[in-house]
C-alpha cells in the first residue's frame, strides 16, 4: 500500500472511469487504499461514500480522509448488505491480517463477531446520490451486496469493479450482472469489470 501497488488493473479502471464530480461508492474500504484514489479522481465536485464495516479500520480511513484534506469522502461505518437492519459480522484476527480485511457477515454470533448496521445500496441511494461507480471486495459476500442493489443497477447503471473469491462466486456475479444487461469481463484473474450495456 505504502508504494501505491495495490492491484494495479483496479487502479487503473478507477482512473479511467472516474471522472471529477462523480460519486464513487467503495464498498468493503478497508483503510481506504481506493477511497483514497477515488476522492482524488472525482475532486472536491465529487462524492466518495466509503462503506466499511470493521470500526477499527473505519476509524482509521477517517483519520485517513482528514490528513489528506478530502471532505467529500465519507466514511459509513456500516455493511453493504441485501437489506437494511442488523448482520454479525466476525472481526479478522490482525495476526492473519494485520489490516483486519478478511473480516466477513456470518450467518449467527459467535466468538470474534460483533452486531453491526447494515444497508442495502438502494436504501442508501435513496437518501444520498447514487453511484457512477462501485468497487466491492467484501471478502465473498458480493452476491448479497447487489441483491440489495437491483434499483440502483436498473436506474443508475454504474460501473462496476468488483472482487471475485471463488469461481462459484465469480460466475454468480457474471449471471446477476447479466440479468441486469452489463456485460462483464475479468480485470485481472481475481476482479470483475462490469459495464452496463
Amino acid at each position: 500500500m505504502m508504494d501505491g501497488a495495490v492491484e494495479p488493473k483496479v487502479q487503473n479502471v478507477l482512473r479511467e472511469r472516474l471522472a471529477a464530480g462523480a460519486t464513487f461508492y467503495d464498498v468493503g474500504a478497508n483503510i481506504g487504499f481506493f477511497s483514497l484514489l477515488g476522492a482524488r479522481l472525482v475532486g472536491p465536485s465529487g462524492r466518495v461514500v466509503a462503506f466499511e464495516v470493521d470500526p477499527e479500520n473505519a476509524s482509521r480511513l477517517r483519520e485517513h480522509a482528514e490528513r489528506n484534506a478530502f471532505s467529500w469522502l465519507n466514511v459509513e461505518e456500516t455493511a453493504a448488505w441485501s437489506k437494511s437492519g442488523a448482520v454479525s459480522f466476525a472481526r479478522c484476527d490482525p495476526a492473519m491480517s494485520p489490516d483486519r480485511g478478511l473480516g466477513s457477515v456470518v450467518g449467527s454470533d459467535g466468538i470474534g463477531t460483533i452486531s453491526v448496521k447494515a444497508t442495502s445500496l438502494d436504501d442508501y441511494a435513496q437518501r444520498f446520490p447514487a453511484p457512477d461507480v462501485i468497487k466491492c471486495d467484501v471478502e465473498g459476500s458480493e452476491i448479497e451486496v447487489f441483491r440489495g442493489a437491483q434499483r440502483v443497477l436498473t436506474d443508475k447503471r454504474p460501473i462496476i469493479v468488483c472482487e471475485v473469491h471463488s469461481e462459484e462466486n465469480r460466475l454468480a456475479l457474471i449471471e446477476s450482472f447479466s440479468q441486469f444487461a452489463y456485460q462483464c469481463m475479468d480485470c485481472d484473474d481475481r476482479h470483475v469489470l462490469a459495464l452496463p450495456l
